[in-house]
């Protein structure tokens, strides 16, 4: 059976990432106040992940109709997705999700609670791309998730 490399690993993109004074990021924030196996976890940030891509389809192929922000925000996504990809996985509780949820455009993912955690319960944040030295405090003061 073939299989599927990555198309934008290769040694272009890397040095395009190694340049990168003020890389664009893309952060996930996992609940760390809930108990989660590594694999409920994966799982979760792939739902964020999917909701992302999915959001931004809509932007960039239905050509909907877009506010200034919106544009800002799919104009630095094209920029991310053309070489860098580089993500950033943090972990917060439930106090930093308010906060994140209260100051940025993200899309929030829920538990159905089928397996391990409660119905309902707020698992991971993605957030949209963005420059490194535009990360706002609420994100910056959170720990890459270990």
């Amino acid at each position: 059976m073939p299989v599927e490399y990555n198309p934008f690993d290769d040694e272009r993109l890397a040095q395009v990432r190694a340049e990168q004074g003020d890389p664009i990021v893309q952060y996930f924030i996992v609940r760390t106040d809930i108990p989660m196996s590594v694999g409920k976890i994966g799982a979760q940030i792939a739902h964020g992940a999917e909701m992302f891509v999915l959001r931004y389809s809509l932007y960039s192929h239905l050509q909907v109709s877009m506010t200034e922000d919106e544009c800002n925000r799919e104009s630095l996504t094209k920029e991310w997705l053309s070489g860098s990809f580089r993500k950033v996985v943090l972990g917060g509780k439930k106090k930093d999700f308010e906060k994140i949820i209260s100051e940025l455009n993200v899309f929030l993912v829920r538990d159905a609670g089928l397996t391990e955690v409660e119905p309902n319960s707020e698992t991971v944040i993605v957030t949209w791309p963005m420059r490194k030295s535009a990360q706002p405090k609420c994100l910056s003061r959170l720990q890459v998730l270990k």
